[in-house]
């Protein structure tokens, strides 16, 4: 997902596949993009909420994410 996405994918659906979690197409909501500054430079990184479990958050790099099949569902 690159961060002109972000804006389209807000409260949506997304897919996290993340190896070094042990997460592979794992769905979750995003709720919002953070971006921060590092020693590189400026990276963002998504805020994901769990669909089971609204009260978890997962942060993760916007690399890890892609889009769900029913990402038109909103919530």
């Amino acid at each position: 997902m690159t961060e002109r996405d972000i804006k389209r994918a807000l409260g949506k659906r997304v897919r996290l596949t993340d190896p070094k979690l042990h997460i592979a197409g794992a769905e979750y909501i995003l709720s919002g993009a953070v971006i921060r500054r590092g020693e590189r430079g400026f990276y963002y990184q998504a805020e994901l909420t769990d669909v089971k479990c609204g009260h978890s958050l997962v942060y993760a790099p916007l690399e890890n994410i892609e889009r769900s099949e029913g990402a038109c569902q909103q919530y």
